[in-house]
């Protein structure tokens, strides 16, 4: 039997003999491809932040409110945001967990909702990277949290309540990290894209 053969003939009968369940699979599979994401970035050259990127569909002005349109469309975050918090925090919670600290990431996901409403309507305001770094800050708390919701659900509870503050860390270090890069002339996305990925 040749040596790939038997190698997989060991892996499949590890999966049906239940060595590797779906849930270490899963974490197995997911630190892999973070790494693998990580090895791709640093590999490539660096990336800046393109000044076209700031040109956004709606320049004009209402109320005194430049970029209105952009503006005043982060409203929908306002009311997702606070509904979702109070959802969340009601003694009354018509959401069930099955373990209630599994509302924990949610709950800072809907922080992160609101807080980019405030974080997006500086930057639409006057677009530029200095402000670009208070609208992405709250979406990475989002993406964040969002990526810890999901090790909580499907591989472990306290798996993924370890990882939030490091996922949280890792976020808003990928953000730090390209406003750096750009005051130091040398802006460079390849982290912040991979977070984000």
């Amino acid at each position: 039997m040749p040596v790939e053969t038997k190698i997989w003939s060991d892996f499949t009968q590890q999966l049906q003999g239940g060595v590797l369940d779906s849930r270490r699979l899963g974490a197995i599979l997911m630190a892999g491809l973070a790494v693998l994401l990580f090895i791709v970035a640093a590999s490539i050259p660096r990336v800046p932040q393109p000044d076209a990127y700031h040109n956004f569909a709606d320049h004009r002005g209402w109320l005194g409110i430049p970029n209105f349109g952009d503006v005043a469309s982060n409203a929908g975050f306002v009311i997702v945001g606070v509904w979702g918090l109070i959802a969340m925090l009601r003694r009354s919670n018509q959401i069930r967990f099955l373990d209630s600290r599994e509302k924990w990431p949610y709950l800072i996901i809907f922080l992160g909702i609101f807080l980019t409403s405030a974080g997006s309507s500086y930057y639409h305001l006057a677009p530029d990277n200095t402000r670009l770094v208070w609208d992405r800050l709250p979406m990475t708390i989002v993406f964040m949290s969002l990526v810890a919701a999901l090790i909580v659900e499907r591989i472990s509870v306290p798996a993924g309540l370890a990882m939030l503050p490091l996922l949280l860390a890792i976020g808003v270090a990928s953000v730090l990290k390209w406003r750096w890069s750009e005051v130091h002339g040398q802006g460079d996305l390849r982290f912040y894209a991979v977070v984000q990925l």
